[in-house]
């Protein structure tokens, strides 16, 4: 699994951010009812009920007007639901995300000034700032984008300044030197003009701190690691480990579920990677997963652990079709429409093969994909 660049921009943004998601200490001078709404944000949000972690959000912003934490929630939500694809018309969520993340970045900015070497304030500044860079990567403002997150950066660094243990400052500070150190060429030169150097060493060194010694931000230090450095480095075993411990705490989220049949799949797992498929998928407190991009991918590792294990043809064509329909327009969909042509012609469907396999080198989504349907119709030519 590839995470391109929009990816490694949005799991920078849930890496900064995780620590203010999940934090109850940070927030105690706002009471028990405050502290008590932040709990269950995180806690819904982390389980996939979005519905019900924007109702709080809302509840957040209107008992709290002057805070930016409910401003901030309600960004860091719909930036989780916009990576999941959930929304017909993301336009319309990116003109009432604008207004709220200035909200969060203005009172942020404004404690700051007032409070220099409070962490929690900085903390969310930094949360606000790089909600921002988000919204900047959305409309390619790439100069914006690397701006806000240098600013993010440079207040987690004040935060450990005043306070040498507050690790959970590491998850974003460490998402943020690994994936300076893989800018795209185009972004370099921007790069250059701001002073940002990547270094990977110590960008993974900061992350494995983070979800070690992390309060907060463990499960998305943990998550960065699992999906984008060890995905990288194709450590499938430990990918497996960490994403199972990200499952267990939160069974509803299905960006781990995904990324544990990624594991399993790799590891020639088959039959996990079939019980955790069945698990998401009949799942009963998940919202909408059939509108999740998340859910695709996992119905694809299932489509394809029935393939590689030469049983359930069926059920393997129902779920590659099933990731073909949620997945739209993704890369994953002319993978989905490759696996299901293979399975297509071990039934002897010759047509339905080659239909798929054409409809493959039409998208022209996947290289790999590509390649192999060209061989496949090849040697489909006789039937």
């Amino acid at each position: 699994m590839r995470f391109t660049f929009a990816v490694l921009i949005a799991l920078l943004i849930a890496g900064v951010s995780s620590g203010l998601c999940q934090s109850g200490t940070a927030n105690q001078v706002h009471g028990d009812r405050m502290e008590a709404l932040l709990d269950s944000t995180a806690t819904e949000t982390y389980n996939y009920n979005f519905s019900g972690a924007l109702k709080l959000a809302e509840d957040m912003i209107r008992l709290y007007p002057d805070r930016p934490e409910g401003y901030i929630y309600k960004c860091g939500i719909y930036s989780k639901m916009l990576m999941e694809e959930a929304f017909q018309s993301p336009d319309s969520i990116w003109k009432i995300y604008k207004p709220l993340v200035e909200k969060g970045c203005e009172l942020s900015k404004q404690r700051v000034k007032t409070n220099p070497e409070d962490i929690k304030d900085l903390f969310n500044y930094a949360s606000a700032l790089v909600y921002r860079s988000r919204y900047d990567a959305a409309k390619s403002d790439w100069i914006g984008l690397m701006s806000d997150a240098v600013k993010s950066k440079k207040m987690l660094e004040k935060a450990l300044e005043v306070d040498p243990t507050f690790y959970d400052a590491y998850s974003g500070i460490g998402a943020f030197d690994y994936y300076a150190a893989h800018l795209p060429w185009y972004l370099k030169p921007v790069a250059f003009l701001l002073g940002i150097k990547g270094d990977e060493a110590g960008g993974i060194a900061d992350l494995k701190k983070a979800s070690r010694l992390g309060n907060h931000s463990k499960a998305e230090a943990a998550s960065f690691l699992a999906e984008i450095v060890y995905t990288d480095e194709k450590k499938f075993d430990e990918i497996a480990a960490l994403a199972s411990d990200l499952h267990r705490k939160y069974p509803g989220n299905l960006d781990y579920t995904r990324t544990l049949c990624f594991a399993y799949y790799k590891l020639h797992e088959y039959g996990k990677v079939i019980e955790c498929a069945d698990q998401a998928v009949n799942h009963d407190t998940i919202g909408e997963p059939d509108r999740f991009l998340s859910m695709a991918y996992i119905r694809f590792y299932r489509g394809e652990s029935f393939a590689a294990m030469k049983s359930h043809y069926d059920a393997a064509i129902a779920d590659y079709s099933k990731a073909i329909e949620i997945g739209e327009p993704s890369v994953l969909v002319t993978q989905a429409y490759y696996g299901r042509g293979t399975v297509y012609e071990k039934m002897g469907e010759w047509k339905m093969a080659r239909a798929d396999y054409q409809t493959v080198l039409k998208l022209n989504g996947d290289d790999r994909a590509c390649r192999l349907a060209k061989v496949a119709l090849d040697s489909l030519k006789s039937r």
